[in-house]
Order: C-alpha cells, then structure tokens, then sequence
C-alpha cells in the first residue's frame, strides 16, 4: 500500500471547515435551533474543541490509486510527490515520544456517533473532499497551562474560537517538527507534470545533496498535457484572495488595557511573554498588527501597573 503526500508539514488542526463541526456539535448535543440559548451553547462547544483540536498535529497523506492532475493543481504543482508506504509511516510515528494516531480519513456524517468526541471529529471531512482518499498522521502535544476558557471574551461571553487576547502557551505553536530518518521513510520523489527547468534541476540537486536515488518525473507530464493555466480554466478554478489582516479597535484595546491593569506584575509579564513567544515562534514572517497592537498595550499597562506599586 503506498501513500503519497504533497504536503510536507506537521501542521495544527486549527483552520477546518466550520460547517462539519457545527453539525456535529449540534446533533450530538442535541442543540435546538431554536432555543433563545442555542447561539451561546453552539460557540461555548465550538471554542472548546477548536482549542482542543489545538494539541494534535497533523501530516495529510494521499492514499496512491492513480496520479489525477486535480491531486497536482491542489497540492502540489510546483513541487513534489513524496512517496512512502503505510508500515513505513507506521514505523517513523512509533519512534516518537509523543501520543501518535495513524489511519484513514472518514468521509461524510453517517460513521459519527452521539458522543462528543474531538478526536472523531478531526478524522472526518465533507463527502466532497473523498476523491483525496487521505491518510492522516497525528501526534498530540497537551497545552500544559491551558484552562480550556480562551473563547470566553471579557463580558464572559463564549466565541466559537479562542480570542486573541488570549494567546495559546508557546508549547502549542502552528507547527512542530520531530526528527525521523527520511531515508527509512522516503521511498522516492515525483516530480510536478508542471514543474519548470528551474525547479527540476533544484529537486535533482536536492536529491544527490541528500544521498537519494534520482526523483522521477510525473507519468502525466508530456505534451499531451495541458498547462497548469489552462487546467485551471478549464476547471474553472479560481484562487481566492488572501484574507485582510485583522486589526483590533481601538475600544476593544482600551477594554483590554482596563483589564489588566488590575492584574499583578507578575501576571502581566506571563501575558506579554506568551504573545512575544507566540510571534518569535512564527518566525517564517513579521508579527502581525493584531500581535503588535496587544503587545504595545501589554507593555503600557504594566508600566502603569508598576508605577502605581
């Protein structure tokens, strides 16, 4: 059985489709839509798994029947394949400190039971994404210091996510990573049908740099192939644009301000280092304006905290 990934990362569960996992949480509670409560219910329930879903990493696998360029456009299509089998995967996880899961993604909501179970959760998608067929590979990472009430807003009033003023524990980042012997779990390298020369000669350098065998090319690539443009026309697939960067106002800011300022030094420092920790793990791009807004505010309270001691 060989799986196939085109994405390479132990990334966070965090970003799923919202409409799944809001009918979950509302069928297996029994939520009704119609209750004066129903909205407040659906959020409480819907921050505590998205902070759940926080503590397990993922590495998404493609369970290999037939190379589809839809496969290549989605994943892939200025890269590479990588290619391995399940007992290898299997093997590389049991390797690790960590709690580790491995197996198939289920598809639709008929297999969900009436218990509310994160983990069940995570392993199932929308029917429409079943031409994926992926293998996940899971391990958790518990955030030591997390009460599970970081969707609770100031009013106490719950959020379907955990609010930015509340910044996850720095054990608990975007991504992890965890040292494995790739040459025990790669079994070889395909390249992109639209990989350009540039890019094939850098995978081959790659290669040779790393003591593996020579990347084969894609069995779509050729001339018969149509363009990545022009498959995409032809799909009409259109690539949505980046989301704006989120800004606080400045009444939230000067809520947040009043908060902590009847805090205690001690705490305030937490709070600055865990949103300072937060942006320097980040570290692939600048701090946001939303982290920086916090940070400034932080800073300025406890100033004002210190000086009134």
């Amino acid at each position: 059985m060989r799986s196939w990934t085109f994405v390479a990362l132990i990334c966070s569960t965090t970003r799923r489709k919202v409409c799944l996992r809001r009918q979950y949480v509302q069928r297996v509670l029994g939520l009704d839509p119609w209750d004066i409560h129903y909205r407040t219910k659906l959020d409480y329930h819907l921050g505590s798994l998205a902070q759940s879903r926080e503590m397990h990493y993922i590495t998404c696998w493609h369970l290999y029947r037939s190379e589809t360029l839809a496969m290549w456009e989605g994943y892939g299509h200025d890269g590479v394949a990588v290619i391995s089998q399940y007992k290898l995967l299997k093997a590389a996880l049991s390797g690790l400190t960590d709690e580790t899961h491995l197996g198939l993604i289920q598809y639709g909501a008929s297999h969900l039971t009436n218990r509310f179970n994160a983990m069940e959760f995570i392993t199932s998608k929308q029917l429409k994404y079943k031409p994926e067929c992926e293998v996940r590979a899971m391990l958790t990472c518990s955030n030591p210091l997390d009460g599970g009430n970081r969707h609770i807003d100031l009013n106490n009033i719950p959020h379907p996510r955990p609010l930015a003023m509340n910044p996850r524990h720095s054990w608990v980042p975007e991504c992890k990573r965890r040292r494995i012997v790739l040459k025990e779990l790669v079994q070889r390298v395909v390249i992109s049908p639209w990989a350009d020369a540039g890019n094939v000669d850098e995978i081959e350098l790659w290669n040779r740099l790393k003591g593996f065998s020579a990347p084969g090319h894609s069995e779509l690539r050729g001339g018969m192939t149509m363009s990545l443009e022009d498959y995409r026309k032809h799909m009409s697939i259109r690539k949505p644009p980046p989301e704006p960067e989120r800004v606080v106002t400045e009444s939230e800011l000067n809520h947040f301000y009043e908060e902590l300022i009847t805090l205690t030094p001690e705490r305030a420092r937490f709070l600055y280092r865990t949103r300072w920790e937060k942006c320097r793990l980040e570290c692939v791009s600048l701090p946001s304006t939303l982290d920086l807004q916090y940070l400034d505010v932080t800073l300025k309270a406890l100033k004002d905290i210190e000086k009134r001691r």
